[in-house]
């Protein structure tokens, strides 16, 4: 047989024998190749999976044995082979934000598809349930992502069977404590690892389990509450030379650390040891990481200036040293990296120190890209030459104490800027109207910058701006009309604490803006124009301190992230809409000083992580809900002052433990106190700065990829000491309750003195009736005590006079007796705390008590000429006027006294003896200053 006759043989027995094996090869795949084959059992085996799954989104539509579908290597999430048909990838991660996760559990039918070299299940929802042993099976799989995917449990030693592993990530899931990672010491083939957001506080082995693994080049273990490494446990091994990356970010890694890395001194490239607990100088050795290109140590406690030796690292692109201790002129450091890192340096992060002196000359530095030195101790003018670094993308001079000004000069030739944050300082931004910037910022922070009184006309040439804050910049001005059609980029707007006048209807607002503050201008008119954001992501809405008015639009329902609302001084009517309720993330609402009206809706119970409430000085009216009680467990201020609420205090209100400020005042509750008003702990329970902090985080990220999480701090206006006065940073310090001007009665509950942080104690005109109670004095912390104009009996207890921090007291018109408790403190009070209670003596009162000695006739003062003193006849003259006036008044209380039960009388009534009081006092002036005059008689 001929060769020609041989070959042709060969492939029609090699034909025959496909024929004889299809049926195990299964359907002929049109991927790639057409003679590609989807291996029949593979696809049994994935339909077998899907049946394990919830999906609610058809996810997995594409996947079925309808003979259309019957090409597996075409499903959504399955890549083939090309040239086998064997499944090798299966793919079924979800979005980071899980808005359509799958659901289930992992069938282990996946045992088929023995080819498998990538498995990616993040991002879903398997609740709970652990990581199934049957995956350390894969003989073949190279990659296992199950980032985010809710599995619960322990994490299966079987997974260190995977020999071939080299990426594994099992990051923010929720296992349990894990103590012991001897299983990852079995992958001699990994090389990326990572489990960030994991508890391995127990896991004091991990260094040890690294040091293990010859092939690693990127460790991942951010915030896994890790413990500081132990130096002795590691001088036995032969480090990999192979590591380049290490993220130990928000762990508890202590200055120890740094030994460790040293091992790897040759080889890593990037390291990450921010928000760890790094202390002292950092280390001079870290100058011999000749091929180190990241260095980030922000949030620590590193304290003085940067080795000299980070100078001679050549290939040093980013250094972040952010939020430290650091000290010294900034002009050192930048003479340290002046070095032949002056090459390779882009990005420089030394924002939040305490770093002094003023802006340097960065133009040496040719490739840098982004300057941060923010909230620092910098001083002095932007230099001319920062114009030089014509690669620079961000500038932030943010929070120091610079001045001058800033001119094209400055900024016509930075074309690649993109980020300028130039706000809390004293700088003034002097720009020609005509000119027309070279850059387009993505971020403009501007915020206390001189920019007025003209709005600046060139920013309507920045249209691709995301974050626009040109607050409190002295603009005092129209909103032109090309401002109104705002960018679709923008993201964040905040023009607060300006003199803007405009309506705000005519705005178009882009639909996925985040943060809107327009507080405290002139704007007019409807807000009905905010409705527009209809992207989901709104969480800040600020439009206090305007002329709004119109009732409020019903449009909550697209805001679902809103964090913080403040709509307070304003013009604004109606009703508040029932889509309020749908505000699940709400933290803050403030409604104050307007005219809104109705009863508090049921919907609101539904905002169960509200922390701040303040709806003062409107017109609301029915009873206070018991739903705040009940479904406001976080409430820290609750202030429902001037409005039109009547019926009594709910007992529910008493769960709210954490609740700080209680301000009931001027409305027309009646009923009891509850004696329940112990159980707000918070009132009892001292704090420092730090909870003192009333706020919340309100925003997520940005259109330029960056998080950014903001605090707002609440502020709140609160009578204390007779005064309004606004708190802010420090009101959560302040515990006050606040049940004045309604009509209250029975007696105050004694359990109230078990708040012994109590600041402020106002419930005046009311009609509460009994005696004070004995142990007030326990309230040591109380400054402002009022309860004036009520029925209060008996004597005033001595305890009283304990209360060493009171600077604001008023007892007046009660029914008290006795003698006033003797004391520096209580008797350092105006006379006018104590008036109207008839039977009530002693300092500060003119009245004295009986058995007080009172000078004898015979014993008649002698002045120093030895004539007798006539001052003590106007003593004793006044006494029996005193006395006179008091009988006289009595008397006519007396014949008067019936009429006055009628309560429409009762403000008359007081109007009465506050005059009666102004002509016993200007009487008594009269008197001393005629005593005045005969013992210092002129001399002229």
């Amino acid at each position: 047989m001929d060769r020609r006759s041989l070959r042709l043989l060969h492939a029609f027995a090699f034909l025959m024998l496909l024929l004889h094996l299809n049926p195990a090869l299964g359907f002929i795949s049109g991927v790639g190749d057409a003679n590609v084959r989807c291996i029949e059992r593979e696809r049994q085996a994935l339909l077998e999976f899907k049946k394990g799954l919830v999906d609610g989104y058809d996810i997995l539509s594409s996947w079925g044995s309808q003979d259309q579908k019957k090409n597996c290597c075409k499903w959504k999430g399955v890549h083939c082979s090309k040239h086998t048909g064997h499944v090798l990838e299966l793919d079924l991660r979800g979005d980071s934000e899980k808005t359509q996760p799958l659901r289930g559990k992992l069938s282990s039918s996946l045992l088929e598809l023995h080819h498998l070299s990538s498995l990616d299940l993040s991002y879903n929802d398997f609740n709970m349930s652990k990581i199934p042993e049957f995956l350390g099976s894969f003989n073949n799989l190279k990659h296992l992502y199950l980032l985010e995917a809710e599995f619960g449990g322990t994490i299966p030693y079987e997974l260190g069977n995977l020999s071939h592993l080299e990426s594994i990530d099992l990051s923010a899931n929720n296992f349990n404590n894990v103590a012991n990672l001897q299983w990852l010491s079995h992958l001699s083939s990994l090389k990326e690892l990572v489990l960030n957001s994991i508890n391995l506080s127990e896991a004091y082995d991990w260094a040890d389990v690294v040091n293990r693994l010859p092939y690693l080049t990127s460790l991942s273990l951010s915030s896994c509450d890790l413990p500081p490494i132990v130096p002795s446990t590691h001088t036995h091994f032969n480090y990999s030379k192979s590591l380049t990356a290490v993220d130990l970010s928000d762990n508890h890694q202590n200055s120890s650390i740094f030994g460790w890395l040293l091992n790897f001194n040759t080889s890593l490239v990037e390291i990450n040891l921010s928000s760890n607990q790094l202390k002292g100088s950092i280390p001079d050795a870290l100058g011999k990481m000749n091929s180190l290109d990241s260095l980030n140590f922000d949030k620590n406690q590193l304290e003085g200036s940067i080795p000299k030796s980070f100078g001679n690292i050549c290939t040093l692109s980013s250094l972040s040293l952010s939020n430290n201790r650091l000290s010294g002129q900034l002009v050192e450091f930048i003479n340290i990296l002046s070095g032949c890192a002056k090459n390779s340096l882009e990005m420089l992060d030394l924002s939040l120190n305490q770093i002094t002196g003023s802006l340097p000359d960065f133009s040496t530095f040719s490739s840098l890209k982004e300057i941060y030195v923010g909230t620092n101790n910098i001083t002095g003018t932007v230099p001319k030459d920062i114009g030089n670094l014509h690669q620079l993308e961000v500038f932030d001079v943010s929070n120091n104490s610079m001045h001058g000004v800033v001119t094209e000069v400055h900024l016509s030739n930075l074309s690649n800027l993109w980020s300028l944050d130039l706000s809390l300082n004293s700088l003034a931004l002097q720009l020609n109207k005509e000119w027309v910037p070279p850059f387009q910022l993505r971020v403009m922070y501007l915020s206390s910058c001189k920019l007025g009184p003209r709005f600046p006309s060139w920013l309507q040439t920045q249209w691709n701006i995301s974050i626009l804050d040109i607050s409190n910049t002295g603009i005092s001005d129209k909103i032109p009309k090309w401002f109104v059609e705002l960018p679709p980029t923008l993201q964040y707007l905040d023009v607060s604490f300006n003199q803007l006048e405009g309506q705000l209807s005519p705005f178009v607002f882009p639909p996925k803006m985040t943060l809107l503050s327009i507080a405290e201008n002139l704007f007019s008119g409807t807000i009905s124009s905010v409705c527009k954001i209809t992207g989901g992501v709104l969480n800040f809405l600020d439009l206090s301190g305007n002329l709004l008015s119109g009732e409020i639009p019903d449009c909550f329902m697209h805001w679902r992230k809103l964090v913080i609302l403040d709509l307070s001084g304003n013009n604004l009517s109606g009703k508040i809409p029932t889509s309020l309720g749908s505000l699940s993330q709400l933290r803050t609402l403030s409604l104050r000083n307007n005219s809104f009206s109705g009863d508090l809706h049921l919907s609101m119970k539904n905002c169960s992580l509200l922390k701040f409430v303040d709806l003062g000085n409107n017109g609301f009216s029915g009873q206070v809900p018991a739903w705040i009680g009940e479904g406001l467990p976080v409430l820290n201020i609750l202030i429902l002052s001037s409005n039109k609420l009547s019926g009594s205090i709910p007992f529910e209100l008493c769960w709210l433990k954490y609740l700080r400020i209680l301000d009931l005042s001027l409305n027309d509750i009646s009923g009891n106190i509850p004696q329940c008003f112990n159980n707000f702990t918070a009132m009892a329970q001292k704090g420092d700065f730090f909870t003192g902090i009333i706020g919340s985080n309100y925003t997520d990220s940005y259109a330029y990829d960056i998080e950014d999480v903001e605090e707002y701090v609440d502020d709140a206006t609160v009578v204390m000491k007779g005064r309004e006065l606004e708190y802010g940073k420090y009101l959560g310090l302040l515990k006050l309750i606040n049940l004045a001007h309604n009509n209250l009665t029975g007696k105050l509950p004694s359990e109230i003195l078990s708040l012994l942080e109590l600041v402020v104690l106002n419930i005046s005109k009311n009609n509460l009736i009994g005696e004070i109670p004995q142990m007030i004095g326990q309230l040591t912390q109380l400054e402002s005590l009022d309860m004036s104009r009520n029925r209060f009996s008996g004597e005033i207890p001595s305890s009283m006079s304990e209360l060493h921090f009171l600077s604001y007291l008023d007892l007046s018109f009660n029914n008290l007796s006795g003698r006033i408790p003797l004391g520096t403190q209580l008797q350092s009070f105006d006379a006018n705390d104590f008036i109207g209670n008839w039977a009530l003596c002693g300092l500060p009162l003119p009245q004295k008590c009986l058995g007080e000695e009172t000078p004898n006739q015979s014993d008649q003062p002698i002045d120093r000429d030895g004539n007798e003193d006539n001052e003590a006849d106007g003593d004793k003259f006044e006494k029996w006027f005193y006395f006179g006036a008091g009988v006289g008044f009595v008397a006519s209380f007396g014949g008067i006294c019936v009429p006055l039960l009628k309560s429409s009388w009762r403000d008359d009534y007081f109007l009465l003896l506050d005059n009666m009081k102004d002509w016993l006092y200007s009487t008594k002036l009269v008197m001393c200053m005629a005593r005045l005059w005969r013992k210092f008689p002129s001399h002229g």
